[in-house]
């Protein structure tokens, strides 16, 4: 191969590899702007102690409620951004960001990834029952079994 066929791949590349980045952007920053804008008007406060009972299942407390929901529908990415502004902001243990991470390493993506396999012949509702009954199942195990220590724990 020569030198300008390895600056044309390089190129490309790069160009594809800025293309993502903008698509990402364009996406997580007016996300983070609405959700700071939820935040300062209360209404994720709400949320977080509606669903509070819900995720309590899992171990977690309301304020691991948003990251969770957020990743489960938006994706990882968006969900891992969750989790670092929550972690950033302390509103998340270190034991709730184990757990977070998790199910959703188990469990995200809930539109995107059925679609996916939906169109490859699988059943999306037994995919999706199944997925979610696992994440539950193994996330609470853990929760049972995670040392109480890492509750008072936060990440800087």
């Amino acid at each position: 191969m020569d030198f300008s066929g390895f600056l044309q791949i390089v190129g490309e590349g790069l160009i594809g590899a800025g293309q993502q980045v903008l698509q990402i952007a364009l996406i997580v920053i007016p996300l983070m702007v609405v959700i700071q804008f939820l935040e300062e008007l209360k209404v994720l406060e709400k949320v977080s102690r509606r669903l509070e009972k819900v995720v309590s299942v899992i171990g977690l407390s309301g304020a691991g409620a948003l990251p969770l929901l957020v990743g489960m529908t938006l994706g990882l990415a968006y969900g891992a951004g969750m989790i670092i502004k929550y972690s950033k902001d302390g509103k998340l243990t270190q034991r709730e960001m184990i757990l977070i991470i998790t199910f959703l390493s188990l469990n995200h993506s809930l539109f995107e990834d059925v679609v996916l396999f939906v169109a490859v012949g699988a059943q999306g509702t037994v995919l999706q029952v199944i997925r979610m009954v696992v994440a539950v199942t193994l996330t609470a195990t853990l929760a049972r079994f995670l040392k109480p220590e890492y509750e008072d724990q936060e990440i800087a």
